[in-house]
């Protein structure tokens, strides 16, 4: 009981800052190691690299022959061959090849977002379960007290020193505990299962007891900037973006005409002809609407990513402030908690009669009102943290 009680007191008091890496990365390391959806997702990062190389330099060389018989037989037969490669302008070619390269990235930036995604939900659920956890130690601590005072009670009202009243308001006290108690560890338990859903591990050993210690940074602005360049959704746009004026690009290069090289050969009786074939095709008819629709594209996803900037930066300043005053509503409920409440006390003032159940009672739940106030205001401290971090875990 007494390891219990202590271990509930460090969560409530400890309150200290300094630098950390993301929380929960031992469990984030079984999810990258174990999850089926993140393999899956590897893999299809790959294909997509590897697709992204398929088909776009060079077009397959044509080879065609054909073979002729005369009439009259007299003519003789005759035979064709010819072999051709057609094949973009150099600078046609040179923009196929940057659009390529932003291909590959797009598909490591999707498995990077997908990653991020369960990596931050990981977190989430073990938040929840730290809560939970500190939660039913709280009423698992308050659970024994109250069969010690339902003892207290038998032996009074067995002593002719308390009415029944009094003995079923204890026993009644003792259920309630015991309901929350429950309640809580339904919860964790719950919690625990998503946990190992999300490791892949049928039993995923958590040992997270504590929130880890945060150091807020000081100045939002600098912050952010170094934020908004690792998060992964933030760079699908600009991705998005790159990708979209590159293609621009091309379409306008794509006016220019596409070549092609060949060998043809020509057999008749009693004659060969041998040489060179060079072709031209004229992109005329599709290419004006294709260029304008690519520059159409490209503007839209500018300012897509430039909305999106402005909406993610409105809410991770309001997010920033509004954890500097989780902080401080944290630190002024526990120097009171420290300051006035003491269950042991209370305890033995019941048990030397100095004070009523009931008052007792009101008292208790007073107090554990405020305890459960602070792992409350400590869990959404811890959320809003994570959020604040979730676009750059690493």
């Amino acid at each position: 009981m007494k390891k219990i009680v202590f271990s509930l007191i460090i969560i409530l008091l400890s309150w200290e800052t300094k630098a950390q890496q993301p929380h929960f990365q031992q469990e984030m390391k079984a999810v990258e190691e174990n999850n089926a959806l993140l393999k899956a997702a590897a893999l299809q990062r790959d294909a997509k690299q590897q697709e992204a190389h398929v088909g776009v330099l060079l077009h397959n060389p044509e080879v065609e022959g054909a073979y002729y018989w005369g009439s009259p037989v007299e003519i003789g037969k005759r035979w064709d061959l010819s072999v051709s490669q057609s094949f973009d302008m150099p600078s046609v070619i040179a923009r196929k090849v940057r659009l390529r390269n932003l291909e590959e990235n797009a598909a490591k930036l999707d498995y990077e977002v997908l990653r991020n995604r369960l990596m931050y939900e990981t977190q989430q659920v073990c938040a929840d379960l730290v809560y939970y956890s500190a939660v039913a130690n709280l009423w698992d601590a308050r659970t024994g007290t109250a069969c010690n005072i339902v003892d207290l009670y038998a032996k009074r009202l067995a002593a002719g020193d308390c009415s029944i009243l009094d003995y079923n308001r204890a026993q009644m006290s003792q259920a309630e505990v015991q309901r929350a108690a429950a309640e809580a560890v339904m919860n964790a338990r719950d919690l625990m299962t998503q946990l190992n859903i999300l490791t892949g591990k049928e039993s995923y050993d958590f040992r997270a007891e504590v929130y880890e210690e945060v150091d807020l940074p000081g100045d939002f602005g600098e912050w952010y900037k170094q934020w908004e360049m690792d998060n992964p959704e933030l760079r699908v746009l600009g991705n998005q973006v790159d990708m979209s004026e590159q293609q621009a690009s091309l379409s306008r290069a794509e006016w220019l005409p596409e070549m092609s090289l060949g060998y043809a050969s020509e057999n008749v009786v009693g004659e060969t002809f041998r040489g060179v074939t060079l072709g031209l095709t004229l992109p005329i008819w599709s290419q004006p609407r294709a260029a304008k629709a690519a520059k159409l594209h490209a503007q839209a996803a500018g300012q897509e990513l430039q909305a999106q900037r402005l909406a993610l930066y409105a809410k991770q300043e309001c997010l920033f402030h509004h954890l500097y005053a989780l902080r401080l509503n944290i630190n002024n409920l526990v120097s009171a908690y420290e300051r006035y409440g003491s269950m042991t006390l209370l305890y033995k003032a019941l048990e030397a009669g100095e004070i009523e159940l009931e008052q007792y009672l009101q008292q208790t739940d007073a107090l554990i009102d405020v305890q459960l106030q602070i792992l409350e205001l400590r869990r959404e401290f811890e959320l809003g943290w994570l959020q604040l971090n979730a676009g750059r875990i690493k």
